[in-house]
């Protein structure tokens, strides 16, 4: 599992690169993020560096994490989306964010179902999880386009209450 880059029909998924900062830097910033995803602590281009060297060392440690977004056409960045292991689930959870002029045009659902159908051919998992802030609509609709069921409520650590979705893929392959 060493080639990471997906395509999809507008988008281009690959690992995060250095080249990424900045723009990773303005995402982690934007107040939709702030106040759906919470302050990641990356308050400088340096830390955005720091957060693509994080996201690199979860792809090595666990063979996946989460992927650029980048328009195929103009290779603009549009967000990231990908899968995370947390220590609060056994299984991976899907998360995606997007930069503020790419929302509201399918770039999450597209590239999250590229995500969840490389889950499917690459490992096993009964299950994949997903949170979403409970004020965040678009995200919540999404996740019931993706599959997802709402199963509940979650609180975690510095994070406002989380409403937690699950989507059995044991049924997919």
């Amino acid at each position: 599992m060493t080639d990471f880059t997906m395509t999809t029909a507008r988008l281009t998924l690959r690992k995060p690169a250095s080249y990424d900062a900045q723009w990773i830097y303005e995402l982690n910033n934007d107040p939709v993020w702030v106040r759906f995803i919470g302050n990641r602590a990356v308050h400088s281009v340096r830390d955005a560096r720091r957060y693509i060297d994080n996201t690199l060392e979860h792809f090595d440690k666990w063979g996946y994490g989460l992927w650029v977004m980048e328009r195929l056409d103009t290779g603009k960045p549009q967000g990231m989306c990908g899968l995370l292991n947390r220590d609060i689930f056994t299984c991976p959870d899907l998360g995606f964010a997007l930069l503020s002029d790419a929302r509201g045009k399918g770039y999450a659902q597209e590239g999250a179902e590229a995500i969840l159908e490389w889950a499917i051919e690459h490992f096993d998992c009964g299950y994949i999880t997903a949170m979403a802030h409970r004020d965040n609509n678009s995200s919540r609709k999404l996740l019931g386009r993706l599959g997802f069921e709402q199963r509940g409520t979650i609180f975690m650590p510095n994070v406002e209450r989380q409403v937690f979705y699950w989507r059995d893929m044991t049924n997919l392959k």
